[in-house]
């Protein structure tokens, strides 16, 4: 991210003082010949002895971006004259177009034997020099050039001092770098590759701010963009928006980059993880694959997508991208191989490898020990792996690298609630809260926690607040039939344990409790019905076996009871009816 690129950078009017007619043959001979340099007919015989009309060739060519042409002309230009030295000047600067740096130097040296003080070939040495990665010998000769007092052709001191800068920041010397390109800028102000140069250096001294206005500035600018382009201005605003948390605008810059290169891999999987930051993440899956389909072995974009698929829940491919990142190119940018063991350790947690997962995460934390997500990893694959101590340490020390890290502070809530410590729990969860308000799962758990501590009416709220952040939570509905039992209003339970139902119809836990809550209103064919129904999706729901058998039990308790009732009814009316008979008959005799 906003690396400083190699940048040749040269303007090629390198014409000194022409004859105007000589300029118009020239033109005129460019028209009327595709290809110049190889025919010499029809009156044009004294042309190939003409130095300034191949010189004035050598130049048009490179404008026109023809260099190979241009590199004949200036050739066929110092055969007719040998001991000039801008042509030997000019011919070194077509051949670091052609990126033939030794030849460049070689004809810079040929130059500079000519005339030590050239400050142009002393220029196109420090250029080649430095394409070369021989920095130090760059500059030199770049610092030559502009103590010098030479000859810069139509060149001016802007071309060596905006080198001297790149130099300079390659070389970690960026306030150096910075008076260079303040140098350049004072010759040409709008000079559109020096701001975005001066854009990259400020980045790298944190003045994100006046690099956002640099790069505008460049964007702006007169487009010298020498060998880059605009998209060097681009990148390096984007990376100045990123460190802002301006990710969308960042995102943006991005999008106008890849319309101008759309095979930036690096682009690309800096757009994916800002995309990821912001949640978007299956534009941000998009993202890294596209920058993995231009550069295969991309560590960083198949990281980025092994956390994105991790997300999804979908491990097997997310282990798979992480295992191709661990094997891949190893530029991991910001993100660093700690962050491919990371998500490896996640997927292997999410397909249940707790043991592989453990070794994974130790691997991370071991390369990166302030790593707090690695940290938190290791801990659920501990608690997993039921080493409850151990996991508690792991994510307290994820708490303490991060100490606002909602997942870590969950983490340690469930691990302490696993081990009856509900108070401790409690004061987890309050703080994961807190943090992440809008977390529903913390609400549940939360609320669990309170029923624990027989809390019923603060864990009620509890739960209302987690449906209220997603109605169709399947745990919310289940633990408020569950709460609602507790304090005894067994209607309201079973009007949630059903809602929990149709969330999830193969739940057996929810069936289970519908037949509490029936058992509860003494609805014992119903409740019977619920518990074979949860017995059928789980034969080994403990619950509903147990419970089943009791309800059955009450049915008959309540049918024999109902029977006797029934029959003792009958009795009385009957004895009634018998005493009213004879009272009858008691009443005839008398009368």
């Amino acid at each position: 991210m906003g690396l400083f690129l190699k940048s040749i950078g040269i303007s090629t009017s390198l014409i000194l003082s022409i004859i105007p007619n000589s300029v118009l043959a020239t033109q005129k001979f460019i028209a009327d010949n595709p290809r110049p340099y190889l025919i010499a007919e029809g009156g044009l015989e004294d042309n190939l002895k003409d130095f300034e009309y191949w010189l004035n060739l050598c130049d048009l060519q490179s404008e026109s971006g023809k260099y190979e042409e241009a590199l004949t002309a200036c050739e066929q230009a110092i055969t007719v004259k040998p001991k000039i030295p801008i042509a030997w000047a000019n011919h070194s600067g077509i051949l670091l177009k052609l990126e033939k740096y030794p030849d460049a130097i070689a004809s810079a040296f040929k130059s500079l034997k000519l005339n030590k003080n050239n400050s142009l070939a002393l220029t196109y040495k420090c250029m080649a020099f430095e394409a070369l990665d021989k920095n130090e010998t760059a500059l030199d000769n770049c610092n030559k050039a502009l103590k010098v007092n030479g000859n810069w052709g139509t060149q001016s001191p802007k071309l060596a001092w905006r080198h001297r800068g790149v130099i300079l920041a390659k070389t970690g010397k960026y306030e150096l770098a910075q008076v260079a390109f303040a140098r350049t800028l004072l010759i040409e102000p709008k000079n559109s590759l020096a701001l975005a140069y001066r854009c990259q250096i400020e980045n790298k001294l944190g003045q994100f701010k006046q690099a956002i206005s640099s790069c505008n500035q460049a964007l702006k600018g007169n487009g010298d963009w020498g060998s880059d382009s605009k998209t060097l201005a681009l990148k390096n605003r984007a990376e100045a928006n990123t460190r802002l948390n301006n990710f969308k605008r960042a995102i943006a810059d991005y999008d106008r980059l890849l319309a101008v290169n759309p095979k930036d891999a690096v682009a690309w999987g800096a757009q994916g993880m800002l995309l990821e930051k912001l949640a978007q993440y299956s534009d941000a899956l998009a993202s890294y694959e596209q920058a993995i389909a231009f550069k295969p072995d991309y560590s960083l974009a198949l990281v980025g997508r092994a956390a994105v698929l991790n997300k999804d829940k979908q491990y097997e491919e997310a282990l798979k991208a992480s295992e191709a990142a661990l094997k891949g190119d190893g530029d991991w940018q910001v993100m660093g191989v700690a962050q491919a063991w990371n998500e490896k350790g996640a997927a292997l947690i999410g397909l249940k490898k707790y043991k592989a997962a453990l070794a994974a995460t130790n691997r991370a934390v071991g390369i990166k020990s302030y790593y707090p997500e690695a940290w938190n990893n290791r801990g659920v694959a501990l608690w997993h792996l039921e080493e409850y101590s151990q996991a508690s340490a792991s994510t307290k020390k994820a708490i303490a690298l991060n100490p606002r890290y909602p997942q870590a502070l969950l983490n340690q809530a469930r691990i302490f609630s696993k081990r009856a410590l509900y108070r401790k729990a409690l004061g987890f969860y309050d703080k994961a809260i807190s943090i992440e308000p809008l977390n529903y799962e913390g609400w549940i758990n939360h609320g669990v926690t309170l029923w624990h501590l027989k809390r019923y009416r603060e864990a009620l709220n509890s739960i209302n607040k987690a449906i209220s952040i997603d109605y169709k939570a399947f745990e919310a509905w289940y633990n408020r039939g569950l709460i609602l039992t507790s304090m005894y209003q067994h209607k309201k339970a079973l009007k949630a344990y059903k809602q929990a139902s149709k969330i999830n119809p193969e739940s057996a836990a929810a069936l289970t409790g519908q037949g509490i809550s029936l058992t509860k209103l003494k609805q014992y064919p119903k409740a019977i019905a619920a518990f074979k129904a949860a017995l059928e999706l789980n034969p080994e729901q403990r619950v509903a076996k147990v419970t089943l058998k009791k309800v059955v039990k009450l049915q008959q308790e309540e049918a024999e009871k109902k029977a006797e009732q029934e029959k003792k009814k009958k009795a009385e009316e009957a004895k009634k009816k018998a005493e009213q008979e004879k009272n009858k008959q008691e009443r005839g005799k008398r009368g």
